[in-house]
């Protein structure tokens, strides 16, 4: 057991590591996804800038190359302040002049955009395939709903790109592109989670891969701490019947010797024959049980002896012997069809099978009355044998485990029936090596169907 405790133990700080390891992801993801949005947000409004440069350059050449068109004189009356462009080259010349070109664009676009939009107002289908082209340069995936004229100071819609966008739900970007007259641009497009978490696939599908392969981890752990507490149950189990099983001919032999030798009972002969029956019959026992331990102990080197076997016969063997060693009343219904059904069979093993299986149904009969039912027959190439009793049972949760290694199906505190848990595992081991399988058909108080299937050849 204190191997068990010390795999629960690792189990546990493992556990605990990679859910703290997990939660650091978790946090990493949401920070990482929070910056994404934000890197987004400015690729958005920087497609919209440049998009309404050049709907707005596209308007210039069409106002300056029209021969009506009078001559517009557009000049800034706006300067940038130079204490700002003195803080700015603070920074490092370079920034700065970066900073001060930036600004003097944005004010000479707003200039001309006060200037020449009561000419010829803003093309907003040109504006929203510009705006596409700049996602599409960008690398953003996104849908693009369509783009309004707002006015700001009104909170009124000018203009719109589209007719109606009812039922469409997304983001929108608001972009002022003159700030004297509050008019700005509003473009609406699909909700941004499709665009960010595309540009997250990559970790994002890494992550899903750990913690697939994190869970497969977890069940194998698990499974293993299981299989490993249930062996050692099994192991415990195992030396607890192994040791009152030896224990019990054991104990008896050696009763019959004391009283031989010293209680004068060796002086009769009848009683003297009848304790050395005595220890015979317990010697035998013992004999039995050691000899069913090595043999499962050397299961992967049995070679079996195959030859023709009559069914028939072979089960009147088995119930007579079985009728011997029980005081129950034991009632056996034998149905062979055809009568000289044979297999090709170890008949050693053959016979230790089918009294496995009849041992069984008597040691866990209900009653002082035992009823079995051995049927053999023919079906699809196979020869098909079933042990039928009217026994306790067996219940759903432990019909599955009947066959495993000295598993025993558990009755609470009561231990009335002896066993290694070996028989059933001795049959299945058996049955396969003949290149045939075993099932069981029970229910708890309804008795059990156990079933051979063996190729005839």
């Amino acid at each position: 057991m204190g191997s068990i405790r010390s795999i629960k133990r690792r189990f546990i700080v493992i556990i605990w590591g990679i859910s703290l390891l997990f939660i650091i992801n978790l946090l990493y993801l949401s920070g990482l996804y929070k910056e994404i949005v934000d890197d987004t947000s400015r690729i958005m409004i920087l497609s919209i800038e440049e998009a309404d440069a050049g709907e707005l350059q596209s308007r210039l050449s069409a106002i300056s190359s029209s021969p009506d068109s009078a001559h517009i004189a557009i000049s800034i009356e706006k300067s940038i302040v130079k204490e700002e462009a003195g803080s700015m080259e603070a920074g490092g010349g370079a920034i700065a002049d970066i900073v001060v070109f930036s600004q003097l664009m944005k004010e000479l676009r707003q200039t001309v955009h006060h200037a020449i939009d009561t000419i010829m107002p803003p093309d907003l289908s040109l504006l929203d395939s510009l705006i596409v082209a700049g996602f599409r340069d960008k690398g953003v995936s996104t849908r693009l709903y369509n783009s309004e004229i707002v006015d700001m100071n009104a909170g009124a819609v000018r203009a719109s790109s589209v007719a109606s966008t009812a039922g469409k739900s997304g983001d929108s970007y608001l972009y002022e592109y003159d700030a004297e007259n509050g008019y700005a641009y509003e473009v609406y497009t699909e909700p941004m989670t499709r665009a960010v978490l595309e540009r997250m696939s990559g970790i994002l599908i890494t992550t899903l891969l750990m913690a697939i392969l994190l869970g497969y981890a977890f069940w194998y752990f698990i499974r293993t701490v299981v299989r490993q507490k249930t062996l050692e149950e099994m192991k415990q189990d195992f030396t607890n019947n192994m040791t009152h099983e030896l224990k019990t001919p054991i104990s008896v032999a050696y009763s019959a010797v004391d009283a031989l030798l010293n209680f004068r009972q060796g002086e009769s002969r009848e009683k003297r024959r009848q304790y050395l029956n005595i220890c015979i019959e317990q010697l035998s026992c013992l004999r039995d049980s050691v000899e069913n331990i090595l043999s499962m102990s050397m299961e992967q080197n049995i070679i079996l002896n195959k030859s023709d076997t009559e069914l028939g016969p072979l089960f009147v063997r088995v119930v007579n012997r079985q009728k011997m060693k029980t005081g129950k009343n034991v009632d056996v219904d034998i149905l062979v069809r055809p009568e000289s059904l044979a297999v090709c069979a170890d008949a050693t093993h053959l016979y230790n099978i089918i009294g496995n299986l009849v041992d069984n149904a008597i040691k866990y009969s209900s009653s002082d009355h035992v009823e079995i039912h051995i049927k053999a027959c023919m079906e699809n190439g196979c020869s098909i044998i079933s042990v039928r009793d009217n026994g306790v049972g067996i219940s759903r949760e432990n019909i599955k485990h009947v066959f495993d290694k000295f598993y025993r199906v558990p009755q609470g505190n009561l231990y009335n029936v002896k066993g290694y848990g070996l028989g059933l595992f001795y049959v299945k081991t058996m049955v396969e090596l003949h290149g045939g399988e075993v099932s069981v058909e029970s229910s708890l108080h309804n008795g059990s169907e156990f079933i051979i299937k063996i190729p005839a050849k």
